[in-house]
């Protein structure tokens, strides 16, 4: 078991900072979509050039969210080493990764969900469901870039050349395609899993039995 500690305490290192991107755009969600914007200004988006520039952000880190699930690989490699134990990785690194996937998966789906009711808010869209999909669709493009072409977020700012150099060969990459469709389905599916469960969840906070007898 001490060789699975040792490792637990490692993945420390790069879980952390791949969860903290991951909350950047989850706390944003809350800052740039929370109601009293839609108070102060009900018909259309603000005109604060500092929230324009918080939602850039937003988009830029947003796919460092669903990124985090495809830390699974390091688990694999973290698995198949003959100094840990098979009781190491049951009851030490499995509910390690199973906790940084859930938190880094949650802040995705909170992230979109305050985004969709804001603008749902606004009266800018009607159904979320086609600006859900198309998120996650660019998410997931999103991810290929950072898991297989080793892309940052703000490598948009610091090396555009780099991103706009692999974008255009990716397109002649077949992998970048199935990569980016396997991603799109898997974040797709898990979107749809977490939206229904946190729902529920607020459904039925809103509505305890303690609230209505009140």
């Amino acid at each position: 078991m001490t060789a699975a500690f040792e490792q637990f305490l490692d993945n420390f290192r790069w879980m952390g900072w791949n969860l903290f991107l991951a909350i950047i755009p989850c706390v944003l969600s809350f800052i740039l979509f929370g109601k009293r914007f839609a108070k102060r200004s009900p018909k259309q988006l603000p005109q604060n050039l500092i929230w324009w520039l918080g939602l850039a952000i937003f988009i830029l880190f947003l796919p460092n969210a669903p990124y985090i699930l495809t830390d699974i690989i390091h688990f694999v490699d973290d698995s198949r080493s003959p100094e840990i134990s098979p009781n190491g990785v049951i009851f030490v690194l499995i509910p390690q990764y199973i906790v940084l996937l859930l938190l880094g998966f949650q802040c995705y789906v909170l992230s979109i969900i305050h985004l969709t009711e804001y603008l749902g808010r606004l009266k800018l869209i009607k159904n979320a469901a086609w600006l859900e999909v198309s998120i996650n669709l660019i998410c997931a493009i999103g991810v290929y870039w950072g898991r297989v072409n080793r892309l940052n977020s703000w490598h948009v700012l610091t090396q555009p050349r780099r991103l706009i150099h692999d974008a255009i060969d990716n397109l002649d990459n077949p992998n970048f395609f199935f990569g980016t469709i396997l991603f799109f389905t898997i974040f797709t599916g898990f979107y749809y899993i977490f939206k229904w469960i946190n729902l529920a969840i607020s459904f039925y906070w809103h509505n305890r039995p303690n609230q209505i007898s009140t």
